[in-house]
């Protein structure tokens, strides 16, 4: 056996040989010192291998058997293929451990910059751990956190809510959500939405929380209740929801404003068949049609209706609507608005209802301002021709064929007078003194005189209720009213038989019952109705029925002004005046008269004065119509008083002042050119404060009454005058003042 610890031995060709045939990893060995040192490591290498190996056959064989060179050539081209491997693998791990830094660098920056606040709390709430976020929201240093406990950061109110949370989470381990406020350093607390989780095993679990500032979020639901609280509020006050009708299912939902309109339970489930039903038939039809034109075409709708609760009430509604399509364009529901208009319609219909009366007031007014202009002049002519025909009748002695020419000429002259009253009646420019008064035993005269002048075919029943209430009134016109409200009805019948009721009662309009139509407000009020049997009128004819001139009666068989002065006598007692009428059916007139708690007085008993004469006393006159100061002086010169007629009013005034003739009375026409009545009583007060005054007008006011009393006017008397009442007042004048004509000598 060769030694087995000498080199091998190779000759130069087989080393050429070997070198050749040796792989790329083998080049550069080619020296028998080189082959030698591998050979050795080799060997050790084995001999390792064959310690471990424990096989002793093997290693005595290993130990003895020389290495050829083609094993050391192979064992030199595995240790290199291993080291190859090994560096591999070095750099291999070398860039796990890069990966694995850079993901701990992600991982540190991914939590400490995460938008989530997160802390690491032992058992006992210590704040172990926390992130950059935690320490923002709180508004302090991170490092500030180590060892303090998380309640410390919690808002007082909300400690026990965390309290319980962190008790149910260490109890059962599962993961509790829910939301705290927490204090923020130098800010308002903010409510944060926290997450608390248990992690690891018993002896070393740690508690896990992460919270997420919600303030924005809790603001924004916050408006957004408001919101929705306005939204419902809003719909409460305009009495108005929301709708939606899905198609082609038909499925209807309504809002909780719809369903509290319509008088339905919230959530009770209506059909569209169901809900249509509830419409009257003609509003059913135009909601049909629109839903209808809405479903094939988009048509969108606003329409107002008429339909019934659920407890059969009467609304007016106004229904919108609008197709919704989806992303084809294609229409898959209807959605609209519901509105309860019924005040609206009531307001309106009330506010038609004044607007025409104010246009009604307004001609009226109109009107009445036009007769009161011409009603002055008027009463100066009619003045002048009852005047005239009186003296006339004193002056024609026996001559009865001249007296009666005179009756007609008086007759005529008075019918034009009560023409003239009844427009200044309806234009509310007549006086009116109203008294407390019982309308029963006033509506029981007036019977009287409407039998007396009515046709004998009309019969004229009436009934008057015991607790009617008494009412401020003017005894005439309430006369007029009744009068001119039977000849009405007379006529009406048109020479047939027929008949009137008059019935008198008490009537109460409480504050859901108010007639808006009449502008009557609640309360009690004296009603006197009456309903006749006549041909009855349409609805053109009452629309004007009240309108100054306006008559059905045949040319020169009506004046046009009855129901007109009833309309202006109502209005000045402040009442209302209501009609209803059908042709063929009659008309029935009701009077409303607002009630007093005042007693009536008793009626004062009226007594002709008695026809007296002047003693000679010097009465100064003034008027600026000519034929009415001829009248009158002469009237007063044959009456026993010497007169002092003046046109113009400053010459009047000159011999005033002068103070040559000493005038016992003044009487002047209130409307003249240039200066007034009350300008000439102010003129006359002052230059002779004693000297009374009386003054005339065509029409008298309230405020010519109160004017006429603070210029010093004594006594306000109309035209025309009726001529004894003017001389018995003349007389009994200045019999209380006692002057007479040897007074004045």
């Amino acid at each position: 056996m060769k030694d087995k610890s000498a080199p091998h031995n190779l000759s130069g060709a087989t080393e050429t040989a070997w070198a050749a045939s040796t792989p790329a990893a083998l080049e550069g060995w080619t020296t028998t010192g080189q082959a030698g040192v591998l050979r050795q490591q080799a060997e050790t290498l084995m001999r390792r291998k064959t310690d471990a190996a424990g096989d002793q056959s093997y290693k005595m064989r290993a130990i003895t058997a020389p290495l050829t060179l083609p094993d050391a050539a192979k064992l030199l081209h595995d240790l290199q293929v291993h080291q190859i491997e090994l560096e591999l693998q070095n750099e291999e791990l070398r860039r796990a451990q890069d990966a694995l830094e850079t993901s701990r660098a992600r991982y540190f920056d991914l939590y400490d910059l995460a938008p989530v606040g997160y802390f690491t709390l032992d058992k006992t709430g210590l704040i172990l751990e926390a992130n950059l976020t935690a320490a923002t929201l709180l508004g302090v240093a991170r490092s500030t956190f180590t060892g303090r406990l998380l309640s410390h950061y919690i808002a007082p109110d909300d400690a026990d809510t965390y309290y319980l949370s962190r008790r149910q989470l260490l109890k059962s381990g599962a993961t509790q959500a829910f939301e705290l406020r927490f204090l923020r350093v130098g800010k308002a607390p903010f409510t944060a939405w926290v997450e608390v989780s248990m992690h690891g095993t018993d002896d070393e679990s740690v508690c896990q929380v992460a919270l997420s500032d919600i303030s924005e979020l809790k603001s924004t639901q916050d408006k957004l209740r408001q919101s929705q609280s306005l939204l419902q509020i809003a719909g409460r006050v305009a009495q108005m929801g929301g709708w939606t009708l899905q198609l082609p299912g038909h499925e209807l939902q309504w809002s909780r404003e719809i369903f509290d309109l319509l008088e339905f339970p919230q959530g009770t489930l209506l059909t569209l068949t169901q809900a249509l039903a509830l419409y009257t038939p003609a509003s059913h039809e135009i909601i049909s049609n629109a839903l209808r034109a809405c479903a094939r075409t988009g048509t969108p709708f606003d329409c107002e209706l008429e339909i019934y609760t659920a407890k059969r009430r009467a609304l007016n509604v106004r229904a919108i609507g609008q197709a919704v399509r989806d992303e084809h364009g294609s229409i898959i529901a209807i959605e609209g608005a519901f509105q309860n208009i019924s005040e609206h319609k009531k307001a309106a219909q009330t506010l038609t209802s004044l607007e025409t009366q104010l246009r009604e007031s307004q001609k009226m007014e109109a009107i009445g301002t036009l007769a009161g202009g011409i009603a002055h002049d008027f009463n100066n002519i009619l003045g002048t021709m009852l005047g005239n025909a009186e003296l006339a009748r004193q002056d024609c002695g026996s001559n009865w064929q001249a007296l009666v020419s005179l009756d007609e000429i008086q007759k005529a002259g008075h019918r034009a007078k009560d023409l003239v009253q009844q427009i200044l009646t309806f234009s509310q420019r007549q006086p009116t003194a109203r008294h407390v008064m019982s309308l029963p035993a006033l509506v029981e005269e007036s019977v009287r005189l409407m039998r007396a002048v009515l046709p004998g075919g009309v019969r004229i029943d009436y009934q008057c209720a015991a607790d009617t209430p008494p009412v401020t009134a003017n005894a005439t016109q309430i006369k007029q009213v009744l009068l001119n409200l039977g000849t009405n009805a007379a006529h009406a019948m048109q020479a047939r038989p027929g008949s009137i009721e008059i019935r008198v009662d008490a009537f109460l309009l409480d504050a859901t019952a108010g007639r808006a139509d009449l502008n009557l407000r609640p309360g009690r009020y004296a009603r006197i109705v009456v309903i006749d049997t006549g041909a009855g009128m349409d609805t053109a004819t009452q629309r004007r029925v009240f309108e100054p001139f306006f008559t059905t009666k045949p040319a020169g068989q009506g004046t046009g002004l009855g129901l007109a002065v009833v309309h202006g006598i109502m209005q000045t007692h402040e009442g209302a005046i209501a009609l209803h009428s059908e042709p063929g059916k009659g008309t029935r007139f009701e009077l409303y008269f607002p009630s007093t708690y005042q007693t009536p007085a008793s009626a004062p008993t009226e007594t002709a004065g008695p026809a007296s004469e002047g003693h000679g006393q010097h009465i100064l006159y003034i008027d600026d119509d000519e034929s009415q100061l001829f009248l009158i002086k002469r009237m007063l010169e044959r009456w026993g008083y010497r007169v002092s007629a003046y046109l113009e009013q400053r010459e009047a005034l000159a011999v005033v002042r002068a103070g040559e003739i000493n005038f016992d009375l003044v009487i002047t026409d209130f409307k003249m050119p240039g200066l007034s009545g009350l300008e000439v009583t102010r003129e006359i007060q002052s230059a002779r404060p004693a000297l009374p005054v009386i003054m005339v007008s065509g029409y008298i006011t309230q405020t010519l009454r109160q004017e006429a009393a603070a210029a010093g006017v004594r006594e306000l008397i109309a035209k025309p005058h009726n001529m004894e009442e003017l001389r018995d007042l003349i007389y009994h004048f200045l019999a209380s003042n006692r002057i007479t004509g040897e007074d004045v000598a």
